[in-house]
């Protein structure tokens, strides 16, 4: 048996040198690998240039989704509010202040100094009181921290997201991924030149294009921001054509091959980022040349086609970021209630401690409802 070489370099694929390439980039919450495609070096150079330049563009969505990565996670990213304020926003929907702040006002004369510091957590506020101390030597670090309280409020204007999709790095990317996909299903990538060029040589034609002039998914589900791959070989046009798309939003043809003359080929895999789970989608590949030269020449995107795209999947971040944050609170309100309700562990619960509990619980959902109640009358 004959030993695969990889798609990038031409050389043998051994066990030694094997990867497991991921079909749609880890980055981004795929799931699904294939081996004997490409070699550890050029798996680990295109990863760093061009999944990476991909996972930077597509970055905003993954934290907006809060996407599941199968290892690691969304790096946070800081953004501007429309109130100019600047937020950094994490992979589990949180929002934390850019950096820590440190201000002094002075009192009534001889009073001294009022400080104020806000910190992203305690173990940034204890460093920074530390710093205090040395300042002024007189404070008092335990009474300090003693005082110290952790708030939680929600910002009232809205995020300003920048989504910016091109570019040959991302595009070799998704090339890569379709190329990959047609690889494990049966047709030698080294068959398909189109995708091949594109990936090897700085000088070859791009093989990809947008095109959302009409849904190429025949049984897309409702408000799911899915990733999908799909690709198809037809002796008869003699091309091998694919699909991917990614947040629903992304949506790209290719034409990987213009000569094929193999067996009729055709298949697809596609995820829900937000859980992992796997779909089962129909993607109509039946595109002429004209419309696959057109998508290359920016014919294929009618005017607020992407924002109508974006606009199908908003709701399902929505709910998603929702549930998280609902989730988040009250397992939190939980574990501080009964921290410091002044009940023992092991022991019966007091009508005080119950009704300290509650208060407690209260005091720490309260934010959370006011905020819901202000975003339900704002939209309205």
């Amino acid at each position: 048996m004959t030993s695969p070489k990889c798609v990038l370099c031409d050389k043998k694929i051994t066990k030694k040198n094997d990867t497991k390439e991921h079909l749609i980039p880890n980055a981004i919450g795929g799931r699904k690998k294939v081996k004997g495609f490409i070699c550890k070096s050029c798996n680990n150079t295109s990863g760093d240039n061009w999944e990476s330049e991909l996972a930077k563009q597509l970055n905003p969505l993954s934290l907006l989704f809060g996407i599941s990565r199968e290892r690691g996670e969304a790096p946070s990213q800081l953004f501007e509010t429309t109130g100019g304020d600047k937020l950094k926003l994490n992979v589990d929907g949180s929002m934390s202040i850019e950096k820590p702040t440190y201000s002094e006002r002075p009192m009534e004369p001889g009073a001294g100094v009022q400080i104020q510091i806000r910190a992203r957590s305690m173990a940034e506020a204890k460093q920074m009181l530390q710093g205090v101390k040395r300042k002024y030597p007189q404070v008092d670090l335990k009474e300090s921290l003693n005082n110290a309280k952790s708030q939680y409020y929600y910002c009232p204007d809205m995020l300003n997201f920048n989504l910016s999709f091109g570019g040959h790095k991302a595009g070799r990317s998704i090339v890569k991924s379709a190329l990959a996909l047609a690889a494990s299903s049966g047709i030698p990538a080294r068959e398909c030149t189109e995708a091949t060029n594109y990936l090897r040589s700085d000088e070859a034609e791009a093989c990809f294009g947008y095109f959302y002039e009409k849904d190429l998914i025949q049984n897309r589900p409702k408000g799911i921001p899915l990733h999908c791959i799909s690709i198809k070989g037809c002796s008869k046009i003699k091309q091998v054509i694919g699909y991917v798309e990614y947040f629903g939003t992304l949506r790209t043809v290719l034409c990987l091959c213009e000569s094929y003359e193999g067996p009729e080929i055709s298949d697809t895999y596609a995820i829900n980022p937000i859980t992992g789970e796997e779909l089962s989608l129909l993607v109509n590949l039946n595109l002429s040349n004209s419309e696959i030269r057109e998508a290359y020449d920016y014919k294929k995107t009618p005017n607020g086609s992407i924002e109508a795209a974006l606009g199908e999947v908003i709701p399902a971040s929505m709910k998603a970021a929702f549930e998280k944050e609902k989730d988040r609170v009250l397992n939190e309100a939980v574990i501080y209630a009964f921290e410091n309700c002044g009940a023992k562990e092991g022991e019966m619960l007091t009508p005080e401690h119950t009704k300290k509990l509650t208060s407690l619980m209260m005091e720490r959902i309260k934010p959370f409802i006011l905020h819901q109640l202000t975003q339900t009358r704002n939209r309205k």
